[in-house]
């Protein structure tokens, strides 16, 4: 049932035409329910669409409600998306120099059918200032009690939309390599701001591939990662094509995993990413490791997360507590 998971993925984005073979309608209920858990539902509804043309249906009952979902994603979208400019403007009333990260970032400036059928699971924005001064821009809107994190704090002026305000956007639990880590960002940090349309400041495409790995990486220790973050990431890598420009240092993308320690990492989502969504090498961060590739699948895919196993695999992030 994974694996024909993995085909409709495929399907959706483009890489199959169709399923290997047609489920059952209990495979289908199982891809739906996998699809749910990872946030996929939009996405893996193109591929039940695209699979028409083929004579390949969903059962009804299933396929109505998966379009239920589909359609109140879009309208969720949507509405993150107007609420993000609100409060990408008010931040700029604040003089505060702001960029939209991770996926509804890179999204808004993407006009292709499968913009508003990812899942965003929050509103990230980077915000370059101190803790305090974010602190300041919070209590502002009305918000009295702020809990901050090592990375950022959440802001709570819409019930049913999270959003979260960074000051840092790389972490790592490992000090020492977390040191090195926040040292690189800050001499590289003007690759956040990249001019857009509108009041929209984004990340440039090879600083949110970098930024977006660590991301997952942290998801992915803490038990919070899903395929939803990779579909986003495979959209990223498939805009590059491979062409990484050099960092402030003159860096390229391979000394500069080496430099953060994430290279083995890379290597394992790359694999992750050729083997579920079939991720042209061409586009990848480095070469792929199936080694990896398979543990971090494994952990992905887990309905739980098991911390002894992360802990024997990364035992140097692990033994250190989360930030």
């Amino acid at each position: 049932m994974q694996e024909l998971f993995f085909e409709l993925l495929r399907v959706a984005v483009g890489q199959m035409d169709c399923l290997s073979r047609g489920p059952s309608v209990e495979e289908w209920n199982g891809i739906y329910q996998i699809a749910q858990r990872h946030g996929l539902v939009g996405v893996c509804y193109k591929g039940v669409e695209r699979l028409f043309d083929f004579g390949l249906r969903a059962p009804q009952d299933l396929s109505i409600d998966w379009m239920a979902d589909a359609e109140m994603l879009r309208d969720e979208q949507e509405l993150y998306e107007n609420r993000c400019e609100k409060l990408v403007k008010k931040l700029a009333e604040r003089k505060l120099h702001a960029a939209v990260m991770n996926g509804l970032g890179e999204r808004h400036y993407d006009d292709s059918e499968m913009r508003h059928l990812l899942k965003t699971p929050s509103i990230d924005i980077f915000v370059d200032c101190n803790m305090d001064r974010i602190v300041k821009f919070v209590h502002q809107t009305g918000q009295e009690d702020v809990y901050c994190g090592y990375t950022s704090l959440a802001l709570t002026v819409w019930d049913n939309t999270p959003v979260n305000l960074y000051y840092r956007v790389l972490s790592m639990r490992n000090p020492f390599v977390n040191k090195r880590m926040q040292k690189w960002f800050a001499h590289n940090k003007e690759l956040m701001f990249l001019e857009g349309e509108g009041d929209w400041l984004v990340p440039t495409l090879t600083m949110n591939a970098l930024c977006m790995l660590q991301t997952f990486q942290q998801r992915l220790l803490s038990g919070k990662a899903t395929m939803c973050c990779l579909v986003d990431y495979y959209y990223v890598l498939s805009r590059l094509k491979g062409a990484f420009q050099p960092f402030k240092d003159g860096c390229n993308m391979t000394e500069t995993l080496q430099l953060l320690g994430l290279t083995q990492f890379a290597a394992g989502v790359m694999w992750v990413l050729q083997y579920t969504l079939s991720l042209d090498r061409s586009c990848m961060l480095c070469e792929p490791s199936e080694t990896e590739g398979r543990f971090i699948l494994r952990c992905l895919m887990a309905r739980k997360r098991s911390f002894k196993h992360l802990l024997l695999h990364y035992p140097m992030e692990m033994i250190w507590p989360s930030r």
